[in-house]
């Protein structure tokens, strides 16, 4: 019954998810969390953690507290594409595009027809490689010398 009771506040989560309300979804994820450790004290269900991670990055400043939370769910479940999903869109939260396109890629070496991971993926583009290889992507020159072509190529 407390198994049905986690499952039901989940799915009313990711329906308010989906209704663009992500503070109510955060309360049906952590009631999800709640009713799910009372059942599975040694091995909870980290996809209602990874919920509720995503939600909390949404919905607060405590984008580092949601990225650990959905790191956590992602090492645990790591066959859960869903997990790498939303590890993703709180790293976008955060600034981080390369982990974000790191978790993104890892969901889609779980599953390649995933439409939400191929889209995200899709949004974040391809870079190109840095003009000075030899040198870090971050580097000055090649900074400048991405902006400049950047410049360049949009002139044209």
């Amino acid at each position: 019954m407390i198994v049905r009771t986690a499952e039901n506040s989940f799915q009313k989560g990711i329906g308010a998810l989906k209704n663009g309300d992500p503070l109510e979804a955060m309360a049906y994820f952590e009631a999800a969390m709640r009713h799910d450790r009372e059942v599975n004290r040694d091995a909870p269900n980290m996809k209602y953690q990874s919920y509720f991670g995503l939600c909390m990055a949404r919905v607060s400043d405590k984008a580092g507290e949601a990225f650990r939370l959905c790191s956590q769910a992602a090492d645990a479940e790591f066959y859960n594409p869903d997990v790498f999903l939303n590890l993703g869109k709180v790293a976008l939260l955060r600034g981080d595009r390369r982990r974000a396109h790191r978790a993104f890629r890892r969901g889609l070496e779980i599953d390649v027809s995933h439409a939400e991971l191929r889209s995200e993926m899709q949004r974040l583009g391809m870079r190109r490689r840095p003009l000075f290889r030899f040198l870090d992507r971050g580097h000055v020159l090649n900074r400048l010398a991405g902006q400049l072509l950047g410049t360049l190529t949009a002139a044209t």
